[in-house]
């Protein structure tokens, strides 16, 4: 579990996160010289740097919302294998429904 220091180079104030799918450590207004340092956990990580005039901070907000589209797309695919698996199974016809509905429901919650 590294610490790792992110230090802005440039003449403007950014904000920085890393990503863990989403959001997971952030430092918005980061200073011209300023240096961050983070405790990160030893995963494969992407790294973003953002603008400050674009008033794109960083929240916690984002980071569930993006997990909410994430959690969505898990559910319609596994509503989407679900459904082909009780097709071929033949006699569960019946219950491709009951298994398929309430998971696409949930996969597209709040899409209305």
């Amino acid at each position: 579990m590294p610490d790792v220091t992110v230090i802005n180079s440039l003449s403007e104030e950014i904000h920085v996160a890393f990503f863990v799918g989403v959001p997971a450590n952030w430092k918005n207004h980061l200073k011209p010289g300023e240096r961050w340092t983070t405790h990160l956990a030893s995963l494969p990580l992407h790294f973003e740097a953002r603008s400050v005039t674009g008033n794109r901070e960083f929240s916690h907000n984002e980071s569930m919302d993006m997990l909410a589209t994430i959690g969505g797309a898990c559910a319609a695919g596994t509503a989407s294998v679900v459904s082909a698996g009780a097709l071929f199974a033949g006699d569960m016809l019946a219950g491709i429904p009951v298994v398929s509905v309430p998971l696409m429901a949930a996969a597209s919650a709040g899409e209305f």
